[in-house]
């Protein structure tokens, strides 16, 4: 007599599989790896066609073409205080984020290049790059590819930057079936950043209507016309091996065809509708 569900047991306790050491190739203060999984089929020539990159790619000239023009330059001596022209108030003594509301508010600024702050100033936060290991793993056959903590992560904590190529509304629209878009402004104009090719770890963050990662506008150059940076900030104590998630939105679900799966009891998207409450 056959034992029922044999093969299906194995299947299910295959081990995930170290298919990268460090997409990253050196661009993180830590290894990004890549874990698959034996029981998930999931596409891995996207981490081939990928290009990794810390910052925005400017190839079409938006942020060069800028006037230069430096604005809110402070005079600090070693640490900026509360009362500095270049600070939103947001950051803590620590470097985290001590009010999730303030956070959102408006754009958060941080001191600049040209600013004589000392570069251990507590208001240079997210210019400097991800401090706290991630990794890259098969979620699941539906959500696909996700990203999480590698060690635990305090409240409050930047934990990176959605990078990508920087393109004009045009380009965009021609676009428009890539799920990596993003929307940010240099100065009053509205442009995206896609990462569907090129990006870091953030682009393979995944959806949850109950997320526990917040994204924020962050501004940091020295130019006048200020670059928006798309910056992810933890709205909550992540432990080590919880999956980071941030809310997509009502935007990116606006003309979805497929139901949100992050298995959340709050969950709020389904064939691409807002459920009511």
């Amino acid at each position: 007599m056959p034992v029922i569900g044999k093969e299906w047991y194995t299947e299910m306790n295959k081990q995930p599989v170290l298919l990268y050491e460090d997409i990253s190739h050196g661009c993180e203060r830590f290894t990004v790896p890549v874990f698959s999984n034996p029981r998930f089929k999931l596409d891995t020539l996207v981490f081939d066609n990928f290009k990794y990159t810390s910052r925005i790619i400017d190839l079409s000239g938006n942020l060069a073409s800028r006037s230069a023009t430096p604005t809110f330059v402070c005079h600090c001596a070693g640490q900026c205080t509360e009362h500095c022209e270049c600070s939103s108030g947001v950051y803590g003594a620590s470097g985290t984020v001590e009010d999730m509301d303030q956070l959102m508010w408006d754009t958060v600024r941080e001191c600049n290049e040209n600013c004589e702050c000392a570069l251990w100033c507590g208001n240079r936060v997210a210019q400097k790059g991800a401090m706290y290991p991630v990794e890259i793993f098969a979620r699941d056959p539906w959500c696909g590819w996700g990203v999480r903590a590698s060690v635990d992560i305090p409240f409050g904590t930047f934990i990176g930057e959605y990078t990508g190529e920087l393109i004009d509304d045009d380009e965009a629209t021609e676009r428009h079936d890539s799920t990596f878009l993003f929307e940010t402004r240099v100065g009053s104009v509205t442009l995206t950043i896609d990462a569907k090719y090129s990006g870091n770890y953030t682009r393979f963050i995944n959806h949850s209507c109950s997320p526990n990662v917040k994204v924020a506008n962050v501004s940091w150059d020295y130019d006048e016309i200020q670059l928006i940076h798309m910056c992810f900030y933890t709205d909550k104590l992540i432990k080590k091996g919880e999956e980071l998630t941030i809310d997509y939105g009502e935007a990116w679900w606006a003309n979805k065809k497929f139901a949100c799966m992050c298995g959340s009891p709050e969950c709020r998207y389904q064939n691409g509708k807002v459920i009511n409450e």
